[in-house]
């Protein structure tokens, strides 16, 4: 269990712009994630919703390659490693979530869609404290 809150918890950090770094290529890509996420939660579209989520897919496969930059500003050694690699670990989780969320519109199902938008809500907040200077 905490396992699972751990994961989703640090996935949310892909879902808006890292503010310190608004230019960044990683910002720009998280601000299309979170510009997709937010119009997902009010999509009644199933197509729309759909194409919304494979937009986000999208770029969240773009910002892998990316580094937030409270990890680019660590020490080089094993913390910093250990961190991009979390860092990777959550982009992947979030793609898995968003692949989760085309497949709940493409088959109707509304309410899988709100609990996926809920889930990634908690999430976000989560990923912000552990990948975002205050």
């Amino acid at each position: 269990m905490n396992t699972r809150l751990i994961i989703l918890a640090c996935t949310a950090a892909f879902f808006a712009p890292i503010s310190a770094e608004e230019d960044s290529a990683l910002a720009k890509q998280m601000e299309v994630v979170n510009d997709s996420y937010k119009a997902m939660g009010k999509e009644a579209d199933s197509a729309k919703g759909a194409a919304q989520a494979r937009e986000a897919q999208q770029a969240l496969i773009k910002s892998m390659s990316e580094t937030p930059a409270l990890v680019t500003k660590m020490p080089d050694g094993p913390a910093k490693a250990l961190a991009a690699a979390q860092y990777r670990k959550m982009i992947g989780q979030s793609l898995v979530a968003m692949c989760e969320m085309e497949e709940a519109f493409l088959n109707g199902k509304t309410e899988e869609v709100a609990k996926i938008v809920k889930a990634l809500k908690v999430l976000k907040k989560a990923g912000h404290d552990k990948f975002m200077e205050e």
